[in-house]
């Protein structure tokens, strides 16, 4: 063989796939060469003698190259489980050279990743500054309590629930009232109301135990004799095992969640409205609703906010009530219930003012007033316990001055009307 045509078969041989072969292009050449020399060696037959030797290559290296190709396309995504163990292995062996197809289109599928990443994370850090300016803006009139709203255009929804870590002695577990503002322009009654945010509230978070009337209760309103409407609790549908603890909490988150808006409740089980019978009672008529009940106010700090809880005595004078606040309840070992007055806050004396409505509350020098948490939580606890008693308004007398929250020392402030503002879910 000529040294052209050598170098021609030697130039094919490198054209074809790089394949795993113990052999080298020369070894290959001398196995073929005898059956070339003893072919007549005509130049016109040269050709035809470099297709043959290369078909015949073609042959030996055909099953591979095929492999190497279904490989490539699973890589695509056309054949995403067609490869075996194999061809993976083959695969590779072979990377050195689809290196720089493949690592390009990791690097556009790695920049995309990172690009949505990105997005995500803007999004999120968004949201998170939102909040956080929210918070930042609601700090100024951070508030327990609510103290007023305009009743044109909006509903204040009361809800009682029970707290899930609170056990007092001798009186069993209590109950706390959520408020939640609600548009009028969303709904047509009170009751529509209460029926549209109570069972959105995340309970939970607040350290509470979902409403009893939240399973399968049903909230109407209707007029009673007088003319006068009244919410009706239909218990057809709940679950009426209630055991001998949960039974005083059922008839006390009923008080919390009506008493705000009612004179009464009428409970009914299948159309039947008298005596009807959920637990251990049996409730001949409807409740009706005590007012000024005199009792104290302690913290609850189990969930996302503290809550003002109101305490199971009842006490004769406002000063005797205020006294009882500044130490947690008789309770079990589990029960979380603390004193809403902290031991650096001392209430010197008590003074009717004008015609009785409003209470002046003066605060010894010694008491710690700061524009956090612990203060205002301390005031407006007291804040309910002169709305117990029936009053209108409240001074906090003080040596000091300043303002906490929506109280400023030394100027009359209203009475809440109801405690713990908590947002729904929707």
């Amino acid at each position: 063989m000529r040294h052209n045509e050598k170098d021609q078969l030697e130039k094919l041989l490198r054209q074809m796939p790089k394949i795993k072969d113990d052999r080298d292009p020369n070894q290959i050449y001398k196995e073929i060469q005898p059956k070339l020399a003893s072919t007549p060696r005509r130049t016109k037959l040269m050709p035809a003698i470099a297709m043959v030797a290369a078909l015949l290559i073609a042959v030996i290296v055909g099953p591979m190259f095929f492999n190497n190709m279904q490989f490539d396309m699973s890589l695509s995504g056309s054949n995403a489980n067609g490869g075996s163990e194999e061809n993976k292995d083959m695969a590779t062996m072979n990377s050195a050279d689809e290196t720089s197809d493949d690592s390009g289109l990791e690097m556009e599928n790695s920049r995309q990743h990172t690009n949505k990443e990105e997005e995500v994370l803007t999004k999120d850090n968004f949201e998170e500054e939102e909040i956080a300016a929210t918070e930042i803006m609601e700090a100024d009139n951070k508030s327990f309590v609510v103290q007023g709203y305009n009743e044109d255009v909006e509903y204040a929804v009361t809800i009682g629930a029970s707290l899930s870590e609170a056990d007092t002695i001798p009186f069993g577990g209590s109950t706390t009232q959520l408020t939640v503002m609600v548009p009028k322009s969303e709904v047509q009654t009170y009751v529509d109301a209460l029926n549209k945010v109570r069972g959105s509230i995340s309970y939970e978070n607040y350290g509470l135990e979902t409403p009893f009337i939240n399973d399968n209760g049903m909230v109407t309103e209707e007029l009673d004799a007088s003319g006068n409407r009244i919410p009706v609790v239909d218990i057809t549908k709940m679950s009426k095992g209630l055991s001998s603890f949960e039974d005083p909490l059922f008839r006390q988150e009923l008080i919390d969640t009506f008493s705000l808006h009612y004179p009464q409740v009428q409970l009914s089980d299948n159309g039947n409205k008298v005596n009807v019978e959920i637990g251990n009672s049996v409730y001949e008529g409807p409740i009706v609703f005590e007012q000024n009940q005199r009792r104290a106010y302690y913290k609850y700090n189990t969930g996302t906010v503290p809550l003002l809880v109101a305490g199971h005595e009842q006490y004769k004078t406002i000063g005797e009530t205020l006294e009882v606040m500044t130490s947690a309840p008789e309770q079990y070992e589990h029960s979380k219930l603390e004193p809403s007055i902290p031991s650096n806050m001392k209430v010197e004396s008590l003074t009717l003012m004008g015609d009785g409505s409003v209470v002046k509350i003066k605060l010894a020098d010694s008491s710690v007033l700061e524009d956090n948490d612990e203060t205002i939580f301390a005031l407006e606890a007291m804040l309910m316990v002169a709305k117990e008693f029936g009053l209108k308004g409240v001074v906090f007398e003080s040596s000091k001055s300043g303002k906490f929250g929506s109280i400023t020392l030394n100027e009359e402030t209203n009475v809440p009307f109801s405690a713990n503002p908590v947002s729904n879910n929707e």
